[in-house]
């Protein structure tokens, strides 16, 4: 067997384990959740896959297959990259985390600041406390003395300090680190798409160099290929002042019911007869799409608006978005955020 033969049945067998891991998804309801694993990597594992197959999640997210749904961020060891950290504040003068808490207490009379241990009760029968510093008696809180909050001391060497340092230290390794040194990464759940349910009645995945999905017979870029343009009109915006607008399309409720996926809308084809050949349309995530619309103002893109509900009729929620400044993209991304439930 040549080397060739074995590259090319080598990723077949990938494929296939890829979209097998798609089909097991789909047979648990479509998504796949982490769970709370201490003895996991980062403290999660997903039940569903196997060892090994998280990098065909990420994988399957990137080529959208999947959506990735935020779930949780893990602190880890910089050193060997353990989530079995103790994090607590120690003294900055000799590095211990023996503290005590203790609540401070401001003198009016002197002026002294110091640790409510240090005001001894004092005697006679009207109590009160003692100042170490004028050694005079005060009573009311707020005419003769007042509370300032608390502070640590140290246990080891009675240094005293308001905001201790925070420092953890890995359990694993045994590695001192001070919090800003620690390192995080991101947990996610992941959701099947229209795609990832296309390539499973296909029983195929799509090719590497596949960048359109044809939805009801029409061409829409995928996710990542459609936030590429979008960010690159923004670029062009930056560049030589030109603004865009952008139609933001997702079907009613109504719309969806008894549809198994974006893949059975057949307005979608009717969506795309109302475009010039210039605008973009892309699935921005699964059954919400967006429509970049170059050199076009809002007023030209609510027009549109009103043609499309026109011609495939009001079971559609439209929003128009004219860009003008790259900070209103953060209204799309927004948008796209808001129509994806949390896992």
């Amino acid at each position: 067997m040549t080397t060739e033969t074995k590259a090319v049945g080598s990723g077949a067998a990938t494929d296939e384990r890829r979209l097998d891991l798609l089909r097991r998804i789909g047979e648990a309801g479509g998504k796949i959740t982490p769970s709370a694993n201490p003895k996991a990597k980062h403290g999660y594992e997903y039940v569903e896959a196997c060892d090994g197959e998280e990098r065909d999640l990420l994988f399957l997210a990137r080529r959208d297959y999947l959506e990735q749904r935020f779930v949780d961020r893990v602190t880890l060891c910089p050193k060997c990259g353990s989530h079995h950290l103790n994090v607590r504040e120690v003294c900055p003068g000799c590095h211990r985390a023996h503290l005590a808490n203790e609540g401070l207490l401001h003198h009016f009379r002197c002026g002294y600041v110091g640790r409510q241990s240090e005001f001894a009760p004092a005697e006679g029968r009207h109590g009160g406390r003692l100042c170490p510093k004028c050694n005079r008696t005060f009573h009311h809180l707020g005419t003769e003395y007042d509370r300032l909050g608390k502070a640590f001391v140290c246990v080891e060497c009675g240094l005293i300090t308001e905001n201790p340092p925070v420092e953890a230290v890995c359990l694993a390794c045994g590695a001192r680190n001070p919090a800003e040194d620690l390192v995080s990464t991101d947990v996610f759940g992941y959701v099947l798409t229209s795609l990832g349910l296309a390539a499973i009645r296909r029983g195929s995945l799509l090719d590497n160099d596949d960048e359109l999905l044809f939805i009801a017979g029409a061409p829409f870029y995928r996710p990542t290929v459609i936030l590429e343009f979008l960010n690159h009109e923004v670029q062009r915006l930056s560049q030589f002042k030109s603004g865009f607008s952008v139609l933001l399309v997702k079907p009613a409720r109504e719309a969806t019911d008894g549809a198994d996926c974006a893949l059975d809308f057949p307005w979608l084809s009717k969506l795309r007869q109302c475009l010039r050949d210039v605008d973009l349309t892309g699935q921005l995530a699964d059954a919400v799409f967006i429509v970049i619309l170059p050199q076009t103002d809002k007023r030209a893109a609510e027009v549109l608006c009103q043609r499309v509900v026109a011609e495939i009729g009001p079971h559609l929620s439209l929003s128009a978005i004219e860009i003008t400044e790259p900070r209103h993209l953060e209204q799309v991304l927004a948008y796209r955020s808001s129509c994806s439930e949390p896992v």
